[in-house]
């Protein structure tokens, strides 16, 4: 799955970034040859053919005749196999590519003449069968019979009954009786045992004995079965009446119930010997039985072994005869002329085997290959191998690329398992999990081209996609340092220090060691154990989820800019990629580098510290578009403060100094030093009429004086950017619409045509989709207003959508957790003091604690990181560059004869 049929030589990452280039050929043979050429073309499996006849019925095209014939000797195939899978015999595993080929002729009358024959076996089978069944039943109804009827207690007399048995006919097992009590017996479905008995009551008037019992043997039901007789599960009756009135009624009323009437003797010694009859007649029933069930049997065998053979064949031709009916032929030169799609570096090897082939064929003509310039749209062939075939499945689900344009493939192979690892992060579960995917990976010489079912034949598929989300996910754990929910200090002890300089415990209050610096890799591991964990934890992932959403979102966008350059669409290049990259870097991008900066920065009051409280991320991306022109009073960089106790790197002195450095323009400044602001010095009285004492500067050096900080470097940088980003939508908008009407325009009813020496390769083929479609102006500004509102707005809704890596690695690591300390904590803290008990304790917390590990955490939020990483790839990431409206290069190739349809 995901790859092509198209064979081909090396399977490398630079075929899988983009598709193979295309070339579209035509190919001209004459009539006599065309059947041999086509062939060899499905032995090479490297061309896609055209249907150059397709606005032709098939019922009128040249060859319908011979592929009605395949498609009926196609009927007799399936017909056989029903056959043989009825009978449990699998088709012999013949490779028919070191096999001489016999004709279609050939073929043609050994199927009629196998299919005669096992008519023929299987009537005579399903008539022995009814004939045995029928003396089963027979049978029965004498054994149970006997604990129903006693003859000692009168004269008991029967009546002949007309039962319409056409296999057995038992008319000769005893005499009919004059005597006024009869009997009617025989057997039914089960299901109408209680119908019969209630209708038979009513229809006597309560003037007959019903008995039943039912049968545990099967019996063969053939009234109702559609495929022929089957088992089902059947009861013997027998009816006590007086009268012969009543017995007819008795008869019909149980024949129309599907029951089977069988004589019962009335008289002992006809009983014995009828039971001695139908078990002679039941014996050579069982062997002729079995006779006829082995030559049905050998049959069959022989079937088995030529059916691969005559299904390779048969497909063979009506591949051959539909490929045909896709060329045109020219009656004048007795020529044939198919054109189809070839891969571009295979055109000589192709046109090299053809001639080889006319000639090894005896050929009295060599066909002529010719190269056509064509705008029509190449299909998409992407090779792909054991490794990258599952990753190109998940891309192709969504959509086949777009020919030439970036496969996303290509970086689904690394990008998939990383943000599956990033939710599924846990070292234990991780390692589990890449165990798992190389098992499967170890299987693939055994498993490889067998049936495996649905559900594991689409596992072993993802075998690498298993493996490499569980590598990622163990990743992932190691940088959390987290192994089945239990805190591991993969490298070393904790760098955070207690009062004393000993191990920092819970409970107390710690400090980062100078001497021993930070954790080197990932999460220190006393993180785990401090009540603020949830806190930390959160906010971390969750500046890890918009970081790694931003940056795959922009490898996208830029992405988009190879596709524009593919395509030589240079309005694109500068008329959309310019202000989607403006836009979204300018919003989604600024917000990342403050992650970053944030994380960076020492806001503590020590050395060279900040000391100043670090500003909320979200409040300064609220403000940033809610409030662009108010002063930022809690800045990230660039900080400036004035007033309070002299401390950190960013104080910048008191309202003198605002007014030196010409701040007094900032509304924050200027309330808080209105005195040095204003130049009030020596007046008695503000302009409002406010005193001299209270009209004065409000900052001090003193701790508890107010403390007022600044940013305008922040100020201008995040203005310039949200002017930049507002100024980007209507550049997005209109401009590639105006630039196509301007392209258009006077151009009405002139056809271009492509000059043959401009492209050395060919013709630049139009994009999927646009070619052969008249210009619109209206189309062309909905398709750019969609393409603008699904960007801009997409670009906020795809970023808070990756919040989802946090939230998953959150519910993971927490119900790990929870099972850890709930159900393996409890196996541990137990105290029971039998040490024999508490190892029993132990163990059974343990298997609960692994089994629910295993369905919840292995499977259930497997299959949860997995669904939400394939949303994040197919819609947040490829949504910024791929269409995947592309056609899948399916060449006519033989080796797709008996593969089942993607």
């Amino acid at each position: 799955a995901g790859g092509s049929l198209c064979p081909s030589g090396n399977s490398d990452m630079g075929e899988l970034w983009r598709s193979k280039k295309m070339q579209l050929v035509q190919l001209i043979v004459q009539n006599d040859a065309a059947h041999a050429v086509m062939s060899h073309l499905g032995e090479l499996g490297k061309m896609q053919m055209r249907d150059l006849n397709a606005g032709t019925s098939f019922y009128k095209r040249s060859f319908v005749d011979e592929v009605r014939e395949c498609d009926e000797l196609g009927r007799i195939l399936r017909s056989i196999g029903d056959e043989l899978d009825a009978a449990g015999i699998k088709p012999a595993q013949t490779r028919v590519d070191v096999l001489e080929l016999p004709e279609l002729g050939k073929v043609d009358t050994q199927l009629r003449e196998v299919e005669v024959e096992l008519e023929s076996l299987k009537a005579s089978q399903a008539l022995f069968e009814k004939n045995h069944n029928a003396l089963e039943e027979q049978a029965i109804v004498l054994a149970m019979g006997k604990n129903f009827y006693n003859t000692g207690e009168g004269a008991l007399a029967s009546r002949e009954l007309e039962a319409d048995n056409e296999l057995l006919s038992l008319s000769e097992f005893g005499a009919p009786s004059s005597s006024m009590l009869g009997v009617v017996a025989g057997v039914v479905k089960t299901e109408f045992v209680a119908s019969l008995e209630r209708i038979l009551f009513r229809a006597t008037r309560g003037n007959c004995v019903f008995q039943q019992k039912r049968i545990k043997k099967l019996l063969l039901d053939a009234g109702t079965a559609k495929d022929g007789p089957e088992l089902t599960q059947k009861s013997f009756f027998m009816v006590f009446f007086t009268g012969g009135v009543l017995g007819d009624k008795v008869s019909k009323i149980a024949t129309y119930f599907g029951a089977t009437l069988y004589k019962y003797p009335d008289l002992p010694g006809e009983h014995a010997r009828m039971v001695v009859e139908v078990d002679r007649r039941l014996t050579e029933s069982s062997e002729v039985l079995a006779r006829s069930t082995a030559i049905l049997n050998n049959a069959l065998q022989r079937c088995a072994h030529d059916y691969a053979l005559w299904t390779h064949v048969v497909g063979r031709e009506k591949m051959v005869y539909d490929a045909l009916n896709k060329c045109e032929f020219d009656i004048k030169r007795h020529v044939f002329i198919a054109e189809g799609w070839v891969c571009t570096d295979e055109y000589e090897m192709i046109h090299a085997e053809l001639q080889r082939a006319a000639i090894s064929r005896g050929l009295d003509t060599r066909p002529i290959m010719n190269q056509l310039r064509s705008r029509l749209t190449p299909p998409t062939f992407v090779p792909t191998n054991s490794f990258t075939s599952g990753f190109q499945a998940l891309v192709n689900t969504y959509g086949t690329p777009r020919y030439r344009e970036v496969n996303p493939g290509a970086f689904c192979c690394i990008l998939f398992p990383y943000l599956f690892g990033i939710m599924f992060g846990d070292f234990g579960h991780g390692l589990l999990f890449a165990l798992f995917g190389l098992y499967l990976i170890s299987k693939e010489k055994e498993w490889e081209g067998k049936d495996l079912g649905d559900m594991l034949e689409m596992v072993y598929g993802g075998r690498y996609i298993c493996f490499l989300n569980g590598v990622f996910g163990a990743f992932v754990g190691l940088l959390y340092n987290e192994a089945f929910a239990f805190p591991m200090g993969f490298f070393g002890t904790s760098r955070w220090l207690g009062p004393g300089g000993e191990t920092c415990a819970n409970g107390e209050d710690c400090e980062l060691s100078p001497e021993l610096g930070i954790y080197p890799v990932g999460i220190d591991p006393i993180w785990h154990v401090t009540e603020n964990k949830i806190t930390f934890f959160n906010s971390l992932k969750m500046k890890i989820s918009i970081v790694v959403g931003v940056l795959q979102m922009s490898l996208g966008v830029f992405l988009s800019l190879l596709n524009h350059l593919e395509y030589k669409d240079y309005k694109k290049v500068v008329f959309q990629f310019i202000p989607e990259i403006v836009f979204f870097e300018g919003i989604f991008g600024y917000l990342v580098l403050t992650i970053f900066y944030k994380w960076a920065t020492d806001w503590s009051c020590v050395g060279d510290g900040i000391c100043q409280p670090a500003p909320s991320l979200l409040t300064l991306l609220i403000n940033m578009f809610m409030s662009p022109t108010d002063d930022i009073t809690t800045p990230l960089y660039g900080i400036e403060c004035f007033g309070g106790p002299e401390d950190g790197s960013s104080y910048k002195g008191g309202c003198s100094n605002v007014f030196a450095l010409g701040y007094c323009s900032y509304p924050a400044l200027k309330a808080a030093c209105p005195h040095s602001c204003e130049g009030y010095l020596g007046i008695s009285s503000g302009p409002d009429g406010s005193t001299v004492g209270s009209y004065v500067d409000k900052l001090g050096p003193n701790a508890g004086q107010l403390k007022v900080c600044i940013s305008p470097m922040q100020s201008s940088i995040q203005g310039t950017l949200l002017i930049a980003a507002f100024c980007a939508v209507p550049v997005l908008l209109l401009a590639i619409p105006f630039i196509e009407i301007y392209q258009h325009s006077g151009k009405r009813g002139n056809q271009s045509y492509a000059n043959l020496d401009d492209d050395t390769d060919g013709a630049q083929p139009a994009p999927a989709g646009e070619e052969h479609h008249e210009f619109s102006a209206g189309d062309a500004f909905i398709h750019q207003g969609i393409h603008t509102i699904e960007f801009v707005l997409g670009g906020i809704s795809n970023t808070a959508s990756y919040l989802r890596l946090w939230a998953l690695s959150l519910a993971h690591s927490q119900l790990a957790e929870l099972f850890k300390d709930m159900i393996l904590g409890s196996g541990l803290k137990s105290r029971i003091e039998n040490p024999y008990l508490a190892a029993f304790v132990l163990f059974i917390a343990f298997s609960m604690w692994a089994i629910i590990s295993l369905v919840v955490l292995m499977a259930m939020e497997n299959l949860s990181s997995f669904l939400h990483a394939l949303r994040l790839q197919w819609v947040e990431f490829q949504n910024k560059f791929y269409y995947g409206d592309g056609q899948k290069f399916s060449p006519f190739t033989f080796a797709a004869i008996g593969q089942a349809e993607e």
